[in-house]
């Protein structure tokens, strides 16, 4: 558990994930990256921290607990 851990908060993917998800609360909850960008803008933005995200994963391919291994 603990190696998998490490391993995980040095995931490209993991952080990249939790950036979006962050992102994604605060545009539910009060419109923030709309209200700042615009609504074509603010839909960009998390379309392509989607596609990033697809793109980091094909990059990244080592698993979590040898990451935390090292």
């Amino acid at each position: 558990m603990r190696v998998t851990f490490r391993g995980a908060l040095r995931s490209k993917t993991i952080r990249l994930n939790t950036i979006l998800t962050v992102l994604g609360g605060l545009e539910l909850m009060g419109s923030h990256l709309t209200t700042l960008f615009g609504p074509k803008w603010a839909a960009g933005l998390m379309m392509f921290g989607s596609l990033l995200n697809i793109g980091v994963r094909f990059y990244t391919t080592q698993a979590l607990d040898e990451k935390g291994g090292k």
